[in-house]
């Protein structure tokens, strides 16, 4: 039986509708008359679905987001006494349903159940998903550390023929089997970013910070990197500090004779625009879409189809509009509500060599 936890101050209507929904044979109703009841820990941690009124003389939805800010995540459905635009949208924002008892209680008391079926049918899709997400995760990294300490034993060996092999046909072998290994290593550790994208949840992130934590993570030599973002911070997965580092790579790497990178804000009427461009060699024409094509380019090819994927995550798009010659230029077109100003910050700092 699914436990149900109603809220209600009208102790006549909460009891009148815990014997409409315990007479279906599919419930276990426990009502309250406080919201505190839900506050407990054995209720938290079960697989109750809370019913929360609101009207007049009864907040549910202060309750709602008090329950959301203690991280709780149980179903809640609001009812509401008269619709309201505002409370409905407040409602849906907390992740919650939201149903107007309105007209004669016959009415609604069958769509309330259609309601609890419909909640209870989304938990079913999310414990499924979960488990198979779980299943995957085990599977993938298991395997992965397996097949990684056998190659590591191959580059070993490899490294014990280089030192005794002198004939110059065989060491060019040994080279392209060092290549391939490598290869094989990058295209394991995609496999690892790829299965960690959007496991956890999206937050707002420093520009700055996310940028001097990237240039940590590649090895940047002669090149100069000037961030101009101040306290530019933005709505994005956990793993925008990776994509930042991919871009930072992509132009170490391809960039022909980089020396100089630079990033910074444009803030436009509808959004905002994160550029990333360099002083290298530039993007062909016929290539400027196909470089975040997956498998597109001399090593994995996955670098920038990678990035593309992170920042889809939270609606962000990514181009390249640089000019062949003349430099490569990356804008990340960032949608107004994942975008801010906070706290203070300095700009426009130049760091040579790193971050």
């Amino acid at each position: 039986m699914i436990p149900l936890v109603v809220i209600d101050a009208k102790t006549d209507r909460s009891t009148a509708l815990g014997q409409y929904l315990t007479g279906t044979d599919a419930y276990r109703v426990i009502a309250s008359a406080s919201p505190e009841v839900t506050f407990s820990r054995n209720l938290i941690e079960s697989r109750a679905i809370v019913i929360a009124v609101h009207e007049k003389d009864q907040d549910g939805l202060l309750f709602l987001k008090n329950l959301r800010d203690r991280g709780v995540d149980l179903p809640v459905i609001i009812l509401a006494g008269a619709y309201d635009p505002d409370v409905f949208r407040a409602v849906v924002a907390n992740r919650a349903e939201c149903l107007v008892m309105a007209g004669p209680v016959d009415s609604w008391y069958p769509v309330l159940a259609q309601l609890i079926e419909k909640v209870m049918a989304i938990r079913r899709v999310k414990d499924e998903v979960a488990f198979l997400r779980k299943k995957l995760n085990l599977v993938g990294s298991v395997t992965r550390h397996d097949i990684l300490n056998q190659l590591t034993a191959v580059s070993g060996y490899t490294e014990l023929l280089e030192m005794i092999v002198e004939d110059p046909q065989m060491r060019s072998y040994i080279e392209k089997e060092r290549f391939a290994l490598e290869k094989i290593r990058r295209q394991f550790q995609f496999s690892k970013d790829y299965q960690n994208l959007a496991t956890e949840p999206p937050s707002w992130q420093s520009l700055a910070s996310v940028i001097r934590r990237a240039g940590d993570l590649v090895a940047i030599k002669e090149v100069t990197i000037t961030e101009t973002c101040g306290n530019a911070a933005v709505y994005a997965d956990p793993m925008l500090e990776k994509a930042v580092s991919q871009l930072l790579d992509n132009a170490v790497r391809h960039g022909g004779s980089v020396s100089r990178i630079s990033i910074s804000v444009q803030e436009c009427e509808h959004d905002a625009v994160l550029v990333v461009e360099d002083n290298g060699a530039g993007i062909p024409a016929e290539n400027k879409e196909r470089i975040f094509e997956r498998g597109f380019g001399k090593h994995t090819g996955w670098g920038l189809f990678l990035v593309r994927e992170i920042l889809a995550i939270t609606g962000m798009t990514i181009t390249e509009t640089g000019e062949p010659g003349k430099g490569a230029r990356f804008e990340i077109h960032i949608p107004f509500e994942a975008y801010r100003k906070e706290g203070s910050g300095k700009s426009g700092r130049c760091l040579a060599g790193q971050l």
